[in-house]
């Protein structure tokens, strides 16, 4: 097949690509260069392939850098953002390693900003902090170690309390059965174990 013309489309930086006077594929200025394609060149199927393979994953790159360089995310976070792209599987696994080796996607470092953050922000129970952690994509074991290494017992029953302080302004004229209800219910569904509701309760 030989490459009877290169035009530039409307979209910045992208041109089509023509074989035998014939629409075959787009590619972006970056692939076009890496490769040296020029008008009058021959490329076999398998040459076409792996030059279609290797824009995309440059696209995916790029779309990947600007996703990060707004914050941290996680790896499950940016294969659903190269999802939405459209880039196939293998790309995308060759795009996530990629990211890796270069410290751009760490699940565990990840998690560990993701949990600081929610602390100091808006205080929940490690009940609630999991199952956001594992929405996100984060592994079990890693949700569990970091959530035990940065939330140790004594930190979220102080945050529970400061909750509650906060909540008590809202049920002040209950009454004292009433109020206790709602204060274990509110405590309850920020994702608090009974054992900590209780004990915060206690000491109040």
């Amino acid at each position: 097949m030989k490459i009877t013309s290169i035009e530039k489309q409307k979209k910045e930086g992208r041109y089509n690509i023509f074989l035998n006077g014939e629409f075959a594929f787009g590619l972006y200025k970056e692939t076009i260069y890496e490769f040296g394609l020029r008008v009058n060149d021959e490329l076999d199927p398998k040459k076409a392939e792996e030059i279609k393979t290797r824009d995309e994953i440059g696209f995916g790159k790029r779309v990947a850098y600007r996703f990060l360089n707004y914050k941290q995310r996680s790896e499950k976070e940016v294969r659903k953002k190269l999802k939405e792209k459209k880039l196939s599987d293998s790309s995308i696994d060759i795009v996530i390693s990629s990211l890796k080796d270069l410290k751009y996607i760490n699940d565990e470092s990840y998690a560990k900003s993701y949990l600081q953050s929610k602390i100091l922000r808006k205080p929940e129970g490690k009940r609630v902090l999991k199952m956001k952690l594992a929405d996100k994509g984060i592994p079990i074991d890693i949700a569990e170690n970091i959530i035990s290494e940065q939330y140790p017992p004594e930190t979220e029953t102080e945050k529970a309390a400061e909750l509650l302080k906060k909540y008590e302004k809202k049920v002040r004229a209950k009454t004292p059965v009433e109020k206790k209800q709602k204060c274990f219910r509110f405590l309850l569904s920020k994702g608090f174990d009974f054992d900590t509701i209780n004990e915060v309760l206690r000491q109040n």
